[in-house]
């Protein structure tokens, strides 16, 4: 396994209150659940089905994740391009195909992809934390949830000591299931994620339509 482990009481109590907070320890903010590096590589299995008149089609491929350089947009703030290329299998050779970029702050992780902006983390990623995660573009409000406290995880033959999940969208109804899950480790990044966009038949509940698809983490390469 890899492992990623009265006046006088008045100034009394204001001089106790700033001895208080001097000595109280600093926030951990945990930004390691979205780490930014040049040069790191990501490999991914993708198990895809998309679905025509009830008829499913099924796709294995991989794709990889490449911090391919950096730059710094007009707010100033540092963005990391990535290069996603495209595999059929081992064998077979990567061809390119998007180019998106990510940068954090001290309380977000962002990701600039198909020309949206997109709200993915927020830093500490503690369970019950709810943010727009659409905040940044055009698209409608969507609420993007922690439920889970961060939780060890195994995949791939990988051990994470540490993961968040969050829920980016919950939509189900009698004619369409919409969910997507993305889960980070620490110190690693993005290691899963699930999406589901599906028609439904109302009579039976029976895919009719959209794809359902997950990402999981393979390899990561360092510099």
């Amino acid at each position: 396994m890899r492992k990623f482990f009265a006046p006088a009481f008045g100034i009394c109590l204001f001089c106790f209150s700033c001895t208080k907070e001097h000595n109280a320890p600093p926030v951990n903010l945990e930004p390691e659940f979205y780490p930014l590096e040049l040069g790191w590589v990501y490999i991914y299995d993708v198990d895809s089905a998309n679905y025509d008149h009830f008829t499913p089609e099924f796709y294995k491929y991989q794709i990889k994740d490449s911090v391919a350089d950096t730059f710094v947009d007009l707010t100033g703030a540092t963005n990391y391009r990535i290069e996603r290329y495209k595999r059929l299998n081992e064998n077979s050779p990567w061809a390119i195909q998007q180019v998106f970029s990510r940068n954090k702050s001290l309380r977000a992780a962002e990701e600039f992809i198909g020309n949206q902006r997109f709200v993915r983390l927020i830093f500490p990623p503690k369970a019950g934390s709810v943010w727009n995660g659409n905040s940044k573009n055009t698209l409608g409000e969507q609420d993007y949830v922690i439920e889970a406290e961060v939780a060890p995880l195994q995949l791939n033959g990988f051990e994470f000591d540490s993961t968040v999940t969050v829920k980016e969208i919950d939509e189900f109804n009698l004619i369409e299931e919409d969910l997507a899950l993305s889960v980070y480790a620490k110190h690693v990044g993005l290691v899963q994620k699930t999406v589901t966009s599906i028609g439904k038949n109302i009579e039976n509940g029976k895919t009719t339509s959209g794809k359902v698809y997950s990402y999981k983490l393979v390899e990561i390469k360092k510099p």
